[in-house]
């Protein structure tokens, strides 16, 4: 299934701010930013270190069913001054 994947802050200034991938069901979110690491292998480090929002809450389990209809975002982490 293809979904769309809403990036912010560093991811977003380096992928845009969405990306498509393809995904199988059930997926996971290794799986997720694993496919997005393939458009950018070199933000590896920063997915590693993000976290996954399914329809505004952040997901935490391994196993994930998408429906076409969800909002999926990444949200690398970030600091301030």
């Amino acid at each position: 299934m293809k979904v769309t994947i809403k990036l912010f802050a560093f991811l977003q200034d380096q992928l845009g701010p969405t990306v498509t991938v393809e995904l199988d069901q059930p997926t996971s979110v290794e799986k997720i930013f694993s496919a997005v690491a393939e458009l950018a292998p070199t933000l590896r480090p920063v997915l590693a270190n993000s976290r996954l929002a399914v329809n505004q809450e952040f997901f935490n389990g391994d196993q994930l069913s998408l429906q076409p209809t969800d909002e999926i975002a990444i949200i690398p982490p970030v600091s301030g001054g």
